[in-house]
């Protein structure tokens, strides 16, 4: 894989773990995907990884000029992108790239025995979306599909503007009902 979409994970550090020199890149632009272009047209001697910060606020013109990079990867070279939000990132750009999404500590379940009181604190939105989705990826990653269903119809519902408290209750009945 040449393209990696990081969300929630330190690039620097990622970086660090391909053995590559990061070059930081500004895209937010049409304009910025063709100095892109013209940045690595040439080969490099070393690896190197393109370092793309908030790759989701770029604007939809950059994102699909970009793409033509991602699809001829030149020899020793990496794509780091980063972003806050995985919805927002052009679709075709997240096909193109292995996702590597790291859970937030403080919104994580660990186990079964997790105290789900924290779980029910929730009452944001769009804070309850990420933590639902960071299960899924953290199961997923795990090949742990049990509650894989109790994710998707809770992430469903709240997409669908279903009462945060009501549907994290109900995850985590479910949850323990299905132990």
């Amino acid at each position: 894989m040449h393209a990696f979409l990081l969300i929630n994970k330190n690039p620097e550090e990622f970086a660090k773990e391909q053995n590559a020199k990061v070059i930081p890149f500004t895209l937010q632009k049409v304009e910025d995907a063709r100095e892109l272009k013209k940045l690595v047209k040439f080969s490099n001697s070393s690896k190197t990884a393109i370092l793309i910060e908030n790759i989701d606020t770029a604007t939809a013109e950059a994102s699909n000029a970009f793409l033509k990079n991602l699809e001829e990867p030149n020899k020793n070279l990496i794509y780091i992108l980063t972003a806050s939000n995985l919805e927002n990132v052009l679709p075709t750009i997240v096909s193109r790239c292995q996702v590597i999404k790291t859970r937030k500590e403080k919104t994580g379940i660990r186990n079964k025995g997790a105290n789900y009181k924290d779980v029910l604190n929730i009452k944001d939105r769009d804070e309850a979306i990420e933590f639902v989705t960071n299960l899924i990826y953290v199961d997923y990653e795990k090949q742990a599909f049990e509650n894989m269903e109790n994710y998707l119809n809770t992430l469903k519902n709240l997409k669908l503007n279903g009462n945060v408290g009501l549907q994290l209750t109900n995850l985590v009945v479910r949850m323990n009902s299905d132990g």
